[in-house]
């Protein structure tokens, strides 16, 4: 009996042990904080559904009605957890938004208590006065740490960074703004501004945001994917990456050294919802989501709405819709972008600008053009969204010279490349940088260095949009009208129009 009893003794002895053993993990488990981070980026107004082949053949995207309904969903999950952010981008590109010059997405924005938006490129395309006016129309604070004027001054209206508070959690959310923004915006529009490199300015405010008990830093960055990975890279201290710019849809969320970082497509097709648990104690980060952080915002007719948000959004439209669902051509193939090579809507888009101008040679920038347009019936609203920027046709003398140096340039673009007409140009890639260019001709005839040719671009690239400065050379200027308004009298007039590819651009041993 007392062997037994000894042995009961021993393995409950052993049990209590263990009991306690795992005591902490089970109280440490219980005691951590969630909190769940939604986001979008890139919104560039799009308040309505949309057509996007790339996501779904047969079923709608987007839409502010059925991504507010979403938020809300999420949200009931973790009522006191929740943050609403969003990564910059958020008002140029349609009708619904263009008009109104951002309003209209303020008005949804301010009705589901956004927390927050990054400051991004294309919130200057309307000017600072604009921006100002939007940031005082936002119950919600507008962020960027790395804008400063002449006097190192932060833009009025505009704060470096906005803390929050969840339960007994302090977050502290900082804004920062692609530097690329003081090229890749009309030149006047940033006139006298200084963008900062994130990694000189965001080591001292991280430190200056936990010296103020700052438990989780989120930084909201207008940067791209691939900066967010160098800063992430270069730049301890952040917990949190909510990125934007790069119209990335960051399926998984990525980890570089301690930082999560995460992005939400574009135009509202996704609803980020990154869920993270900390442990208030230590401040860490112990557990977050792994997969599948991005929901698709399908929009079906039959789909769960928020009523009152399509209401917000059809007070506007329906001062719109007359005009803008007004048909303006037709086309029977897809007219579709392409960032690094010629596409058929830049060769229709190009050939427009050429035949209204009267010049030998068109260009236009590829990231002008947003958004591709379906075989059938084109709407002015398309002509819109593919057109977004209120840009208009300059024309103007440029040599044989300067237009090779454009084409050489064109061949390293980080950007979307320049589309053409009346010209064709072929590439090898392999040869050194400024002697790439193997052929070029202008109606079939080589390109003659001295001889003066007229262009045709928008007024974008003749500012030395994208840093393409030998624009800001040309000779003999005259503005003209409207893109939008050529682009669609010249499907007016061609319509139906079949545009296929015609070897404008050709890239060899690529």
């Amino acid at each position: 009996m007392r062997v037994v009893m000894r042995k009961v003794w021993k393995l409950s002895f052993w049990v209590f042990g263990l009991l306690l053993l795992a005591a902490p993990v089970c109280c440490s488990e219980l005691s951590t904080v969630q909190i769940t981070i939604l986001h979008i980026n890139d919104l560039h107004g799009h308040l309505l559904p949309y057509d996007d082949k790339s996501i779904s053949e047969t079923r709608p995207v987007g839409g502010s009605a059925r991504i507010a309904r979403m938020i809300e969903d999420e949200r009931s999950r973790n009522p006191d957890g929740s943050v609403l952010l969003a990564a910059g981008d958020m008002f140029q590109g349609t009708p619904i938004s263009n008009v109104f010059r951002g309003q209209s997405v303020i008005a949804v924005m301010n009705y589901l208590k956004f927390d927050a938006m990054a400051i991004g490129n294309h919130e200057f395309d309307w000017g600072l006065d604009i921006l100002e006016q939007l940031a005082a129309a936002a119950a919600f604070p507008f962020l960027s740490t790395n804008i400063q004027d002449r006097q190192g001054r932060a833009l009025p209206l505009i704060k470096p960074y906005v803390t929050l508070t969840r339960g007994s959690l302090k977050l502290a959310v900082i804004g920062v703004t692609t530097p690329d923004t003081a090229f890749i915006t009309k030149p006047d529009y940033v006139s006298g501004l200084t963008f900062r490199g994130p990694s000189q300015i965001l080591p001292e405010l991280i430190r200056e945001v936990r010296a103020n008990g700052a438990d989780l830093v989120v930084v909201l960055s207008h940067l791209g994917l691939d900066a967010d990975r160098e800063t992430a890279e270069n730049v301890s201290g952040i917990d949190v990456i909510v990125g934007g710019h790069s119209h990335t849809a960051v399926t998984h969320p990525l980890r570089v050294k301690e930082t999560i970082i995460v992005q939400a497509g574009a135009y509202g097709a996704y609803l980020g919802v990154l869920q993270v648990k900390i442990d208030p104690s230590t401040h860490k980060i112990v557990d977050y989501t792994r997969e599948n952080e991005l929901k698709t915002v399908f929009a079906d007719p039959g789909d769960p709405v928020d009523e009152n948000v399509a209401r917000i959004v059809n007070r506007f439209d329906d001062q719109i819709r007359t005009e803008f669902a007004r048909v303006v051509g037709e086309t029977t193939v897809d007219l579709a972008r392409s960032n690094h090579e010629e596409s058929n809507v830049g060769d229709l888009v190009c050939d427009a600008l050429r035949e209204a101008s009267g010049a030998d040679i068109a260009f236009e920038n590829g990231g002008g053009m947003r958004a591709d347009i379906p075989k059938g019936r084109i709407t002015l609203e398309q002509v819109y969204t593919l057109l977004p920027f209120d840009n208009v046709l300059v024309i103007m003398d440029l040599t044989g010279e300067q237009i090779r140096q454009i084409l050489e340039q064109n061949a390293n673009s980080e950007h979307a490349i320049l589309q053409i007409s009346g010209m064709t140009v072929q590439y090898d890639l392999t040869r050194p940088v400024g002697s790439r260019i193997t052929d070029v001709r202008v109606a079939n005839e080589a390109l003659e260095p001295r001889k003066s040719y007229r262009v045709a671009a928008n007024d974008f690239l003749a500012a030395g949009g994208d840093q393409y400065a030998t624009f800001k050379d040309g000779k003999n200027i005259v503005y003209g009208g409207s893109l939008r308004d050529i682009f669609a009298a010249y499907l007016t007039k061609y319509s139906p129009v079949h545009p296929k590819l015609e070897k404008r651009i050709v890239f060899v041993n690529r």
